[in-house]
């Protein structure tokens, strides 16, 4: 499973993402694919790369896309 610590993620993005005070083992652990790939999302949009993140965000149940373009659009 791809997640975010394969995009060197900075501890100032895991905390703008929400993931504040998390271990990487934690995380490992506890994340299924679709949150993995809603955080790869959101990295992707907080780092200005829009395609990558809605090509994450595409792979995301139904429910859960349409929630991260309604949140993204809206802030």
């Amino acid at each position: 499973m791809e997640t975010i610590f394969d995009h060197n993620v900075t501890q100032s993005e895991m905390n703008a993402i929400g993931l504040l005070g998390i271990s990487k083992e934690w995380y490992l652990k506890h994340t299924g694919t679709t949150s993995a790939n809603l955080n790869l999302a959101d990295l992707f949009w907080i780092r200005g790369e829009k395609a990558k993140a809605r090509a994450y965000a595409d792979k995301l149940p139904p429910d859960w896309k349409n929630d991260w373009y309604r949140t993204i659009l809206h802030p």
